[in-house]
């Protein structure tokens, strides 16, 4: 996995994975968007 990359799990409903690079960056970019996976729900709580 790239070193710069930063996943975040998104508040929605049922939640939502987003993965950036260069989050801390002048220029971040989005790179990954999807429902959040049943192994990352115990995140969430």
């Amino acid at each position: 996995m790239a070193e710069d990359l930063t996943m975040l799990i998104g508040p929605a409903a049922t939640g939502v994975e987003i993965g950036v690079l260069d989050i801390e960056g002048d220029d971040p970019v989005v790179i990954h968007a999807m429902a959040l996976r049943p192994t990352f729900h115990r995140f969430l709580e």
